[in-house]
């Protein structure tokens, strides 16, 4: 492992990182659901429709996940704890009315039992991996796999990923309403920005991500900043967005001979 091709793609990202990790970026970005409640367990339930929503044109997710919320509030929580029967006859994307109704009632049972889905992470800290796994079964059906994931058959988890980003990191950008939590543990949602860059810099030895290629570009990630691996995450997809990859010949940047294609 050569450290010339380290120190570029750390200098890369840094680039990124001081370009658009940035509060106007924040603005039409899901996230800012998040921010749009003050408690912990509001917090939680909308960031996690907001990113199970977030594919797709970003103004349109935004418009269907906050005229979700409308339905539950002033507060998901309590809509959630007090067993509120969602209906909605809208679709999303995938999303029919139907699943949406199914994720509800199931989230509705998983906080009679946990209390709240911090609580439930909180008791499987010391194994992340397996933490997910159990919350995608416990909340998922055949009819939701595709919009939440099923790890343990290999999917790349995306959404889930970004949803814990927000739970556990604490920035301007990050809310990280979850106390005690370290960032170290998560996982890079790879989306479809990330998945472009990373293949570009032959960081991916596969072209549709998979679990396998969210612990490839993990362990790449905790090497540049083992504390906080998703540092560059928000930024590399905001430099993707508007177009601002730098151009990239793989011989000349990878030097990591674990993360090249075969």
């Amino acid at each position: 492992m050569g450290a010339l091709p380290f120190s570029k793609l750390k200098q890369e990202l840094e680039t990124y990182y001081q370009r658009y990790h940035r509060l106007e970026y924040r603005r039409g970005d899901p996230v800012e659901v998040v921010w749009e409640y003050s408690k912990l367990e509001d917090q939680e339930v909308a960031g996690l429709w907001a990113a199970l929503f977030a594919w797709g044109r970003r103004s349109v997710a935004l418009s269907k996940v906050k005229k979700l919320l409308e339905v539950v509030s002033p507060s998901p929580f309590w809509a959630l704890f007090e067993g509120y029967c969602l209906e909605v006859e809208w679709r999303h994307r995938t999303w029919s009315p139907q699943d949406i109704k199914m994720l509800w009632e199931r989230l509705i049972t998983l906080y009679r039992r946990e209390g709240s889905l911090a609580n439930f992470f909180w008791k499987r800290r010391s194994d992340w991996e397996s933490a997910i796994a159990e919350f995608q079964s416990l909340i998922g059906a055949p009819p939701l796999h595709r919009h939440i994931g099923h790890l343990r058959q290999g999917s790349a988890s995306k959404r889930i990923l970004l949803w814990l980003r927000w739970m556990v990191r604490r920035d301007e950008i990050d809310p990280g309403p979850w106390e005690g939590f370290s960032s170290r543990v998560l996982f890079v949602p790879i989306d479809v920005h990330v998945n472009e860059w990373a293949l570009a810099r032959n960081l991916l030895s596969r072209r549709i991500p998979s679990w396998k290629s969210v612990i490839q570009l993990t362990d790449f990630f905790r090497q540049l900043c083992p504390e906080d691996p998703l540092r560059y995450d928000f930024a590399l997809v905001t430099a993707g967005i508007h177009r601002s990859f730098a151009p990239c010949s793989a011989e000349k940047v990878c030097g990591f001979s674990s993360f090249c294609l075969e």
